[in-house]
């Protein structure tokens, strides 16, 4: 059940269509390996693997919810129909850029965050736990976000 030719990471979920039926599949997660980011990308739809292991792409705005099935992870997660502009992890926001910059303010703007928020260079703080994994989260994101600039 859900083996994946590709070495990405899925999580096994229940997602509820619009129209009332149920799908038990495991979705790709993005780098930061968490449910609500592979939901709050810009692209339309989500990349799932059916139990019969057929690779499938849902329509985001065809889920009505979706629900973790494999314990305490995620929490329930209602999705609406997805606006056409990019949600919450919008790439430009995340570097902190105007939508007009060009590859190489992309660029520098991407190693000016990796170089703030990278995890070797705050460890030397002695910050405090949730702190660090803020600073992890944000990495993530950091990266996340260049990755969509740079397709």
């Amino acid at each position: 059940m859900y083996q994946a030719k590709d070495r990405v990471n899925r999580m096994p979920v229940l997602i509820t269509m619009s129209d009332g039926t149920v799908i038990s599949a495991a979705v790709r997660l993005t780098l930061s390996n968490k449910l609500t980011d592979a939901l709050s990308t810009s692209d339309l739809f989500l990349d799932i693997l059916a139990e019969d292991g057929e690779q499938q792409f849902v329509s985001k705005s065809a889920i009505r919810f979706i629900r973790a099935s494999d314990g305490p992870r995620q929490t329930h997660q209602e999705a609406g129909p997805r606006p056409a502009a990019p949600g919450p992890l919008d790439p430009y926001t995340v570097l902190k850029l105007q939508r007009s910059a060009t590859p190489d303010d992309v660029k520098k703007a991407y190693h000016k965050l990796v170089r703030l928020y990278h995890p070797d260079r705050i460890a030397s703080f002695d910050l405090p736990e949730d702190m660090m994994e803020y600073a992890r989260d944000m990495l993530v994101r950091v990266n996340l976000a260049f990755e969509e600039l740079k397709r």
